[in-house]
């Protein structure tokens, strides 16, 4: 371990794929703003140097994220509804349930949220998703579709609110994307 490593207590990567990014080079330079911190300043001006540094510091890290080349998530969720032909508003809602359960891991959901995804993809106009009934197309799929026997596409998980923020897939409703998929 060489000198210049003594002061570090360790290194941040951040792993894209195949690709690693040391994000040591900008949290350097939060802890060189750090460094500048002189015997007149007070704890609120101190303090101030610190969050100004540590902002600069991850807008730095973003923005290495950006040229990576990493995809965005309203990019990739567009490039998944285009390469297994999901086109109609409701698979599309459906899909945008799945993708922000299974890929981004979240447990709750609002409407506005699955409207900001679909948006990002820039398939669809912000006016246009605005005007989606979300509620109306997720309680339509906790009843039941005709298409998949009558099964419901969404149940509520175990243990949550019967809120419609918080449903998953069902079988039925991975079933039927994989059936959209297949059927392009």
């Amino acid at each position: 371990m060489g000198q210049g490593n003594l002061d570090r207590t360790g290194d941040l990567f951040l792993v894209l794929g195949s690709q690693r990014l040391s994000l040591a080079d900008y949290t350097k330079e939060a802890n060189d703003r750090w460094l500048k911190i002189t015997p007149q300043d007070t704890w609120s001006s101190t303090l101030s140097r610190v969050r100004i540094a540590r902002q600069e510091a991850v807008e730095k890290s973003l923005e290495a994220i950006r040229s990576s080349g990493f995809p965005d998530r309203g990019s990739s969720f567009a490039r998944l509804l285009d390469s297994c032909g999901i086109e109609k508003k409701a698979d599309v809602i459906l899909a945008a349930i799945q993708y922000l359960r299974s890929v981004e891991k979240e447990g709750h959901t609002q409407p506005r949220e699955l409207r900001r995804l679909i948006v990002e993809t820039k398939k669809w106009k912000k006016k246009t998703v605005k005007s989606w009934n979300v509620s109306l197309y997720i309680s339509r799929m906790l009843q039941g579709n005709p298409t998949s026997g009558g099964a419901p596409l969404l149940e509520f998980p175990r243990r949550r609110p019967r809120r419609n923020g918080y449903v998953v897939l069902t079988e039925a409703g991975r079933d039927h994307l994989d059936r959209l998929s297949l059927s392009r």
